[in-house]
């Protein structure tokens, strides 16, 4: 199994790792960061550096601390046609262009109240046009149906294991900084470090730019697009 928290509009990396899995948990029982890639994230654009940010503004979090299930959307401002007004003039050119663009416009119609739903909804669409069908729980719905998933770090990924029943873990590759090794070995779960390859593909607008978010693959390549992206590999160390 893997997780990670919620990010909107999620790049490659993220997909890949999912992609990895058998069974995917949405991290979403944890401290909400903004400005990170939570409520934010890449596309290509023609203009400036060649990229821009799609940003979702939140009510609160800058005043206090906010568990993810409490941030809700500013709806006051007008960033879903911002954001659709960007994504058709960047990608509307791509061979690729208009089946996701529906897909992504009846999402951002919805309006949503909550970051989160708005989230999960755009990320279960983009692993499905990855091919990446497996189960996909979010921790907070396990901790309401009376799982015990607490604790921080390693201790908190040894319960999801213990919810799943999984006997193996893929971090990212930043796990390697905070994992406790000894946790994972006393009780019997194996782990993984994601080794992932960015892969470098035709875009719009110029020379290749990494990072971007996994729709620039899509619109770019559509079903070629798992193909392009490949298979990451699992380190132990």
């Amino acid at each position: 199994m893997s997780a990670h928290q919620p990010e909107l509009l999620p790049w490659l990396g993220y997909i890949s790792k999912a992609a990895m899995a058998d069974v995917y948990f949405i991290l979403d029982s944890v401290q909400y960061v903004k400005d990170v890639f939570q409520n934010r994230n890449k596309i290509r654009v023609k203009q400036g550096d060649g990229w821009c940010w799609l940003n979702i503004p939140v009510l609160g979090a800058k005043t206090h601390m906010m568990k993810w299930k409490d941030v809700r959307i500013d709806n006051t401002q007008k960033w879903r046609k911002k954001h659709l007004n960007t994504i058709y003039h960047s990608y509307s050119k791509t061979p690729h262009f208009d089946l996701l663009y529906e897909k992504l416009e009846k999402i951002y119609l919805e309006k949503e109240e909550f970051l989160l739903d708005f989230i999960i909804k755009i990320s279960k669409l983009l692993l499905k046009e990855y091919n990446v069908n497996i189960p996909i729980y979010q921790v907070s719905k396990l901790i309401e149906m009376g799982h015990g998933i607490e604790g921080s770090k390693s201790d908190l990924i040894v319960e999801m294991c213990k919810t799943a029943k999984a006997n193996n873990f893929i971090f990212g590759s930043i796990g390697k900084t905070y994992m406790d090794k000894k946790i994972f070995d006393e009780n019997n779960i194996n782990y993984y470090f994601q080794n992932f390859k960015h892969p470098e593909y035709k875009q719009m607008h110029g020379d290749f730019i990494s990072h971007m978010s996994s729709i620039d693959l899509l619109f770019n390549h559509g079903k070629d697009s798992i193909e392009i992206l490949g298979k990451s590999t699992g380190d132990t160390e």
